[in-house]
């Protein structure tokens, strides 16, 4: 009868025009049958998100988790409390008995192909079994320990592909005293060192949320609410940032009280806190003097390493998510020169001076926009004079250098009384 019907929808951040915010959620969890009201989930189906009511109508809601003492809906809801409704997450749902690593091995490939390379930001959680008992190795389940390897290789073949992903792991169920928890920043086999640079472990969960569940799900980790604080950022900023990004809502009674997914409230836990950081998990924490919780850091699965010319590794999720971010705009500023025609010195065979200005300028423009929208430092590209266009693979040698924006990572300072300034 109204002719028009516009309704209210909840208010969020601003969507990310470039795309920035788009993010996968890969989970396993049972199917759901179509029914009345209900369109419902099929295994290994895409299905793409914008609010968490598209969720509930595929049958996806609190009573489903409920049910089937899972936390999808959990997941999808905390990450629209933190990135905003408008923001698209993907969704893939895998068969009950898979692990993170089948999620990764069966089903994320075709995730990432079928949402047109969108996903920027991919989270993997894991619904054990009625009948879980976990293995643990390095003070980890052993689904979540043998996650972190597949989840580079994960984004080594989506940075071949040219769909750079960065991988959010949950960490459930943390083991053991932390001294023998495994240190991500130094995962050694042998004498090499796996540089997981895009993968990030989350133990972080809703204590009170946590304690409403029973069993193993108490040992969850609210790896969607650090999903949606990556997707409402920058991709230069540090998810832990403490003056904008409080992840707790006293008015929601969410994130009141924050632990451990080994079910612990940090209070109980504070002289390990600082061990678990320096060992690369991500965790909600407090800061004396502000209210609420904050992510403790955006580690990563390796150790920071910068060489004697000054290259340095994606250390952190901010250069992870940069350098795939610079990566996509080169890409397509230089896809359409690809198969073009290009005049060559008739001395040489080579490209002339003005030809190799032309094609850097082709690349530093999309570092000019990264920089003036403030995600990078700055950034230069490098032809290769010696490129032959006309024999061969006939291939614009290139090669491409960005300078990260910096974080404060924290503050260090003296104080002290005295008589006089």
């Amino acid at each position: 009868m109204r002719g028009i019907s516009i309704n209210k929808g909840a208010v969020g951040p601003n969507a990310n025009l470039q795309g920035d915010s788009i993010s996968g959620l890969l989970v396993n969890g049972p199917g759901v049958a179509a029914t009345a009201g209900v369109s419902g989930v099929v295994h290994g189906t895409l299905y793409p998100l914008e609010k968490v009511k598209d969720a509930e109508d595929l049958g996806i809601d609190a009573a489903y988790d409920t049910a089937n003492a899972v936390r999808i809906h959990r997941h999808i809801t905390e990450f629209y409390r933190r990135a905003g409704e408008g923001t698209k997450l993907y969704l893939v749902v895998g068969t009950e008995a898979s692990t993170m690593d089948d999620l990764m091995t069966n089903y994320a490939p075709a995730m990432v192909a079928e949402s047109n390379g969108e996903i920027r930001r991919l989270a993997v959680a894991y619904n054990p079994p009625a009948a879980y008992s976990p293995t643990y190795v390095d003070g980890l389940e052993e689904v979540v320990r043998e996650a972190i390897s597949s989840a580079q290789n994960l984004h080594n073949w989506s940075w071949e592909t040219d769909r750079p992903l960065n991988i959010f792991v949950e960490g459930r169920g943390i083991n053991g005293s932390v001294a023998s928890m495994l240190d991500l920043r130094n995962i050694t086999t042998g004498a090499v060192v796996l540089q997981a640079t895009n993968v990030s472990v989350c133990i972080g969960q809703d204590w009170d949320y946590a304690e409403t569940l029973s069993g193993q799900a108490r040992n969850f980790a609210d790896v969607g609410t650090m999903l949606g604080t990556s997707a409402r950022i920058s991709v230069n900023q540090n998810i832990g940032e403490v003056e904008t990004l409080d992840i707790s809502s006293a008015p929601q009674k969410i994130w009141v009280t924050a632990g451990l997914s080994n079910h612990s409230k940090i209070t109980a836990v504070e002289a390990d806190l600082s061990t678990y950081d320096n060992k690369g998990y991500i965790f909600g924490m407090s800061y004396t003097g502000i209210s609420g919780y904050r992510w403790n850091n955006d580690h990563v699965c390796a150790p920071a390493v910068a060489d004697a010319n000054g290259f340095m590794n994606e250390s952190c999720i901010a250069y992870g998510l940069t350098l795939g971010k610079a990566a996509r705009s080169l890409r397509n500023q230089l896809l359409p020169k690809v198969k073009t025609v290009v005049p060559v010195d008739t001395k040489t065979g080579l490209l002339s001076t003005g030809m190799i200005k032309y094609f850097e300028g082709i690349g530093n423009a999309a570092f000019d926009n990264l920089a003036g929208r403030g995600e990078i430092s700055g950034g230069k590209t490098y032809v290769d004079p010696t490129s032959d266009l006309l024999t061969g693979d006939k291939a614009l040698k290139v090669s491409f250098i960005v300078v990260p924006t910096g974080t404060i990572g924290e503050i260090k300072g003296t104080i002290n009384l005295k008589t006089s300034l």
